[in-house]
Order: structure tokens, then sequence, then C-alpha cells
């Protein structure tokens, strides 16, 4: 029989997070994931993915930390998203890192692509 207690009990135990960021679940993340970099959106995407698995976080702590939707975040990773200058700035601020210095990451990721597509 499900009470108020034994209800509360178990959510409590439970609900850590998205489900993704259970290791049983999702797996082990890779410490380096295998991106392209043949536009500068994924090159940019393939340095703030760099960062947030660096730092042993989430996509979805990211962010929240940053503002957006989880999805959002996913997409930016992928270089499917462009975001706006203010979204740039949280992703380096909740990284600790200026964003002059993302951008030229990936602007070097890009440039030393084989196959380019600018």
């Amino acid at each position: 029989m499900v009470t108020l207690n034994n209800h509360i009990h178990y959510i409590g135990k439970h609900n850590t997070g998205s489900m993704a960021d259970d290791p049983d679940v999702a797996g082990k993340v890779p410490k380096k994931l295998k991106r392209k970099y043949d536009t500068p959106e994924r090159a940019f995407g393939a340095v703030i993915t760099e960062l947030r698995l660096k730092q042993g976080l989430s996509s979805a702590t990211v962010a929240h930390q940053v503002g957006c939707n989880p999805g959002y975040m996913s997409e930016m990773e992928h270089g499917k998203r462009n975001p706006t200058f203010k979204v740039l700035k949280a992703i380096a601020d909740v990284h600790k890192i200026k964003l002059s210095v993302i951008m030229a990451r990936a602007e070097r990721k890009h440039e030393n692509c084989k196959k380019k597509k600018s």
C-alpha cells in the first residue's frame, strides 16, 4: 500500500535529476567525444562540450546554470544552434573562462580541420 510517507521516501531516494545523468542508465561518458569541426558552429560546440566534460558536468547542469533549455544546449554543442551573445557570455562565465578564449579555441579547431565547410 502506498502511503504519503513511503512515497516521499521513494521520491527522496530516487529523484536525483535526469535519468541520463545516471551511469547505470546512460553508461559512462568518455573523456573525449569524437566531434567534427568542419563548420565554425561545430567547432564551437566541440569546445564547449570539452569544457563541460573537463569539469565533469552534465549538459543539463550547464544549461540550468546558463539559463537555457537542455535541448538548446545540446543543439549548441552539436553545432545546430547559434547562441546569442548573452548565452555565449553565460557559457564562458559558467566555465570561468574568457569568451575570447573559447572563440579562439573554436577558430583553431575549425582552421585545423581537413574538410572545412565554411
